[in-house]
C-alpha cells in the first residue's frame, strides 16, 4: 500500500451538481487523498452528464468521456458547448467492455460509481488495463458490501423498494444478487478481480454517506463523519480504491 500524499482540492465549487455537491466533493477529495489526480490524458469511464469529468478536467491536458447512455451524453455536450473545456474534451458513446480507444493512451482512468453497473467487470478491467500507459492508474469509487444498506434500492414483489427497507441485504450475497440491480464489492474481492487483469491495488479508503438531501442524515452527519475517521470506517457506504498498471 502506497503512502498517502497530501489531499488536493479538485475544482471545488466550479460546477453545480444534480447529484448533490457534498457527495461529489467527498468522492473527489477521497481520491485526492490517495493519489495525485492529474496527468496528461484522462479517461472518465461512465462519465454520464459530466458531473465529475468537468471537475477533474482542469488537472489534465486532454480528457475523454465515455458512457453508454446517449441522453446523458447529450446533456454533457450541451453543458460544455462554447466553454474552454470543449477544446480539450472528446465524448464517446461506447461500453467499458469494448473501448474503441488506442492501447496505452491514458495516464488516469476514473470509474466513479460505475463499475457496479457494467455488464462484465472482468472485461471492463481488462480494457482499462489495455488503454492505460505502464504505471497508469485506475481510480474507483463503488458501493461497499459491508455498508448495511443497498444504496441503489432493490426489487421485491415486482416493485423497487428504497434502501431503508432492506437492512443488511448486502451482507447476504445470493439474496442481494437476486434482488438488486447493482453490484457491491469488498476491498479484497475487487482487488482480486483487478489483479487477475493486471491492475494492482496501491491505495484504499472508505467513505460514509454524504447525506446531501436527507433531513435525518443531516442530523447524524457529524457522527458518521467521525466514523469515517475511525477503525469502523470499513462500514462506509463506498469503497475508494486506486489501482496501478505495472
Amino acid at each position: 500500500m502506497s503512502s498517502r500524499p497530501q489531499t488536493r482540492e479538485l475544482g471545488r465549487g466550479a460546477v453545480r451538481s444534480n447529484k448533490g455537491d457534498r457527495g461529489v466533493e467527498k468522492r473527489l477529495a477521497a481520491l485526492g487523498g490517495l493519489t495525485d489526480v492529474s496527468g496528461t490524458r484522462l479517461l472518465d469511464l461512465g462519465c454520464g452528464d459530466g458531473t465529475y469529468t468537468r471537475r477533474l478536467a482542469a488537472r489534465f491536458d486532454h480528457v475523454t468521456g465515455v458512457d453508454v447512455e446517449p441522453e446523458r451524453l447529450a446533456m454533457f455536450r450541451a453543458e460544455v458547448a462554447g466553454t474552454p473545456l470543449e477544446d480539450k474534451l472528446v465524448i464517446h458513446q461506447m461500453p467499458g467492455e469494448r473501448l474503441d480507444l488506442p492501447d496505452a493512451s491514458f495516464d488516469v482512468v476514473t470509474m466513479i460509481e460505475v463499475i457496479e453497473h457494467v455488464a462484465s467487470v472482468e472485461e471492463t478491467l481488462a480494457e482499462v488495463r489495455r488503454v492505460l500507459v505502464p504505471g497508469g492508474r485506475l481510480l474507483v469509487t463503488t458501493p461497499n458490501t459491508w455498508f448495511p444498506f443497498e444504496t441503489h434500492g432493490f426489487f421485491f414483489r415486482g416493485k423497487r423498494r428504497p434502501p431503508q427497507y432492506g437492512p443488511f441485504l448486502t451482507w447476504v450475497p445470493p439474496l442481494h444478487r437476486r434482488m438488486a440491480d447493482a453490484r457491491t464489492f469488498t476491498r479484497s474481492g475487487l482487488a482480486a478481480q483487478a489483479a487477475a487483469q493486471g491492475l494492482y491495488l496501491v491505495g484504499s479508503d472508505y467513505m460514509m454517506p454524504p447525506f446531501d438531501r436527507s433531513g435525518v442524515g443531516g442530523r447524524i452527519r457529524t457522527v458518521t463523519d467521525r466514523v469515517e475517521r475511525s477503525p469502523l470506517k470499513f462500514l462506509g457506504m463506498a469503497l475508494v480504491l486506486v489501482f496501478e498498471k505495472t
